[in-house]
């Protein structure tokens, strides 16, 4: 199920945009920081959040994806047989 993110300010308030994905694996559509037209999609696992980037396990290491460049999080669904 493929979720688009709008990353809108509302003042005084942190929206926690990502924790019905923590711990599961998703794809990230990001785009460029720059120009938003080069984008590609990073196949991970999102652990945690902070208010500018969203903190993910992807191969044997994690990062930190500033949420100015996602686009869209869409889950990875669980195999047939574990359904």
């Amino acid at each position: 199920m493929s979720h688009l993110v709008h990353n809108g300010t509302v003042p005084d308030i942190v929206p926690v945009a990502y924790s019905n994905w923590y711990d599961t694996p998703v794809v990230l559509r990001v785009a460029a920081p720059r120009t938003q037209k080069l984008q590609t999609e990073l196949h991970c696992t999102i652990t945690g959040e902070s208010d500018a980037a969203v903190h993910i396990h992807i191969g044997q290491r994690d990062r930190n994806i500033s949420k100015k460049i996602i686009l869209a999080v869409e889950e990875i669904p669980a195999p047939r047989g574990l359904q």
